[in-house]
């Protein structure tokens, strides 16, 4: 999440939303999320969302500059 609200993020939309909030659009979007240990049963480290996904996602929600409300 700190890596795409630092170098994707910004390019796509300003001013970049607080974690909380991303983490809920991805969710209620069905973003697929990659786990550096998937063999963990709980925990198992850093989350990682689909870039692709993510960026689909915002550029079909964005217009310059807005957000459109979920």
């Amino acid at each position: 999440m700190r890596e795409l609200r630092e170098n994707i993020l910004p390019n796509l939309i300003a001013p970049v939303p607080t974690v909380e909030t991303l983490r809920n659009w991805f969710d209620a979007a069905r973003i697929p999320r990659l786990k550096s240990n998937p063999l963990a049963k709980r925990g198992g480290g850093t989350t990682f969302y689909s870039v692709a996904a993510v960026e689909k996602f915002l550029r079909s929600r964005t217009m310059p500059g807005k957000v459109h409300a979920l």
